[in-house]
Order: C-alpha cells, then structure tokens, then sequence
C-alpha cells in the first residue's frame, strides 16, 4: 500500500418493501371438443296374447278375459311405448283402431289403456272379433325410449286416464338420444270361437295358418262313425255267411245225389 492508494467502503442495501410483479401470458386456445354419444342395442320387442292363468294362448272364445302384452327384456335400459294400434279380420277387409296416434284408447270398454308391467305394456281385455271372419289380426306401432316413457294423459268421458302411448318428453334437441325415430311395426293373430264352435276349432285353426300367397286344396275326408262302422261289419259278416251256406249246400248236394251205376 502507498500513499497513491484509496481506501472504498462499500455498503450493500436491499429494498425490502413489497412488491407487484406481472407476468404477460399467451392466450392458449382450448382443444376441440369432441362429442361420443353411445347406446346399446335395443331388443327386438314381441306381442302376447295370454290367459288369465298366464299361458300364451292361439285359440279362444268370444267374451274371454286375455291380456294383451308388448314385451322387451327386463334388462335393457329401453323402455317402450305403443300407439296406432288395429284390430282387423283375416282378409283385412274390416279394421278397427284400438290405440289412436297420440297412444290413448278409442274405447276403453273393448279394450283399455296400456299399463307398464316392468318392461313391458298390458292391457286386459274380453276376447272380440268380426262377423266374416274367425281370426283376428292385432297390429301396433312401437318406439322406444331410453328410459321409462312417460304416459299419455287421456280424456274420456269426465274421466282422465294415463296410457303409456306417448314418447318421453324431450328437448328438442335432445329428442334424438332419447328415442328412435323410426316406428317397428307389430302383428299377432288369435283365433276367436263363437260358442259351440270347439269342434271346428281344429279346421279353423289350419285354415287361418294358411298363407293367402300359398294356397293349397285340401280334400279333408270325414271319420266314420259308429253307426257307419256297425253296418260294415253286419254286411261283412252275412257275406261270409252266405258263401259259408253256399258251399255247404253244394257239397250236402253232390253227398245226398244217388251215384250213376255204369253198365
């Protein structure tokens, strides 16, 4: 060190009061967004015609009490809902509406409103059918919802009753995942007797299976009866009575006949 050198004193200080710092950041845009919408297949749904004791029934007499059942599995996520549904003859020349368009009952006194029963729909109603024709052909629109439908609220008389006919309420934007566009159409036939009629229950039966595009002849040749089977059986028996008295005859003939000495 001389007397040419300088001493410094340095001093650090540090600010320590708050403060406010910012920082710019860039917009970030957000990803496309990407809608999956999935569902599972429906079940094909079927029609029922049962008795009162439950067993499915093809034959049956004017006046008794059937349940008439649309039916789907019990373990789909679907519900269903029924409308425009018909009644008409064999030859299809005489219908009647039994479900209009908006799923309610044209009258409830020949056949009522849909219930839900699980998964499936029922009506309980007396055995009809027309004048021209034994067979009676039940016809039904049918949609599908996902998830139960709600019911129509139907006015009749004084009296408002609740048919589940009529599609689940919806958004309309939404309506497209709630339910199926397109209608499946349904169709049972039943044979309906008139009383007395049972013993023809059988040729009915055949003559209403038989397709109107595959027509067939039939020669159907009757039973013989009893009376039949007892006059055959006298004839047979005094025809071999006969040939049995006709050969004896001719033997006691030619046995009694003096025997001709030759000379």
């Amino acid at each position: 060190m001389t007397k040419a050198d300088k001493i410094y004193k340095v001093k650090c200080t540090y600010d320590m009061s708050s403060k406010n710092i910012t920082f710019g950041m860039m917009p970030i845009r957000d990803p496309e967004m990407i809608s999956i919408t999935s569902a599972p297949e429906a079940p094909p749904p079927r029609i029922r015609i049962v008795d009162s004791r439950g067993r499915e029934v093809e034959t049956v007499r004017i006046g008794d009490k059937l349940t008439f059942r649309i039916e789907i599995p019990d373990d789909t996520p679907y519900g269903i809902f029924a409308r425009s549904c018909v009644a008409m003859a064999k030859d299809s020349k005489s219908t009647f509406q039994i479900i209009d368009d908006e799923g309610c009952p044209v009258d409830p006194s020949i056949f009522p409103s849909f219930t839900p029963d699980g998964n499936a729909l029922q009506s309980v109603y007396e055995a009809f059918r027309f004048t021209e024709s034994y067979g009676v052909i039940f016809q039904c629109n049918v949609k599908y919802c996902l998830g139960p439908c709600e019911p129509a609220v139907c006015e009749w008389g004084h009296e408002s009753v609740e048919s589940w006919g009529r599609r689940r309420r919806s958004i309309a934007s939404n309506r497209t995942s709630n339910e199926s566009e397109d209608d499946m159409t349904l169709s049972q036939e039943i044979l309906v007797l008139d009383f007395g009629d049972e013993k023809n229950s059988q040729f009915l039966r055949s003559e209403a299976s038989s397709s109107d595009f595959d027509k067939t002849v039939t020669i159907v040749e009757p039973c013989p009866t009893k009376t039949s089977v007892l006059a055959l059986g006298v004839t047979c028996a005094l025809l071999v009575l006969i040939y049995i008295s006709t050969i004896f005859c001719y033997y006691m003939k030619k046995w009694l006949s003096p025997r001709k000495n030759l000379a």
